[in-house]
C-alpha cells in the first residue's frame, strides 16, 4: 500500500493508520464492501446487496467522497467514507457544512474488537478539523444492533426516511461535545 498515512488511532489491540485511499486502491475498497455485504447477509440483515458495489460504484465513491482506510501492518482492515453532501438519504434536511458517513466496514479478521466506533470518533474529529457543524450518518431501521451502538455513541436520531421498500434512520453526532 501507497497510502499518505493522516492519524493514528491507538486501541487495545494496537495502533492503526488511518489514510486516505487513492485510486490504486479501488479493488480493496470494493473487496471490503462485498465481503462486509456477505457477512451482513449471511445474519439476516439486507442491508448491502454485494451486487451493487460495481466497479462504477466504486468509481462514483471516488469521485464524490472521501475515503477513508485503517490500516494495520500495510494492509487494510476497515474503511468509510466522507462526503459534504448527502441529498439522497437526508433529502429536506441534508444541509451542506456537515460531514456524512457512508460504508463503514470492518474486515472479518477484526470485527467485535471496536474498531468501527474508533473510526467513528476519528470521523467526528475530523468532521471538527473540516469546521463542519456534526458528523451524519443514516442506518438501516432494521439492523437493531446497530442503532443502539450510534445512540450509545452519542448520535441522535434527527429523522427517518424510506428507500426502495426499506426503512432507514438518520442520526447525527455534535462533534463539539466530543
Amino acid at each position: 500500500m501507497n497510502n499518505q498515512v493522516w492519524d493514528e488511532i491507538n486501541t487495545q489491540y494496537g495502533t492503526f493508520a488511518i489514510a486516505l485511499a487513492n485510486a490504486s486502491d479501488k479493488a480493496i475498497v470494493r473487496e471490503m464492501l462485498i465481503e462486509a455485504a456477505v457477512w451482513m447477509a449471511g445474519l439476516g440483515v439486507q442491508q448491502w446487496n454485494p451486487e451493487q458495489f460495481t466497479t462504477d460504484e466504486i468509481d462514483q465513491y471516488f469521485a464524490e467522497r472521501e475515503i477513508y482506510l485503517l490500516i494495520r501492518e500495510n494492509k487494510p482492515v476497515g474503511m468509510f467514507t466522507l462526503q459534504s453532501s448527502d441529498p439522497e438519504y437526508w433529502g429536506a434536511l441534508n444541509e451542506e457544512g456537515f460531514s456524512y458517513l457512508h460504508r463503514l466496514t470492518v474486515r472479518s479478521a477484526w470485527r467485535g474488537k471496536q474498531l468501527g466506533g474508533a473510526m467513528i470518533e476519528w470521523a467526528a474529529k475530523r468532521t471538527k478539523q473540516l469546521n463542519r457543524k456534526a458528523l451524519r450518518l443514516d442506518c438501516w431501521d432494521g439492523n437493531i444492533k446497530l442503532n443502539r451502538m450510534y445512540e450509545s455513541m452519542g448520535f441522535a436520531l434527527k429523522g427517518s426516511g424510506k428507500k426502495q421498500g426499506r426503512g432507514y434512520n438518520l442520526y447525527e453526532m455534535n462533534i463539539n461535545t466530543q
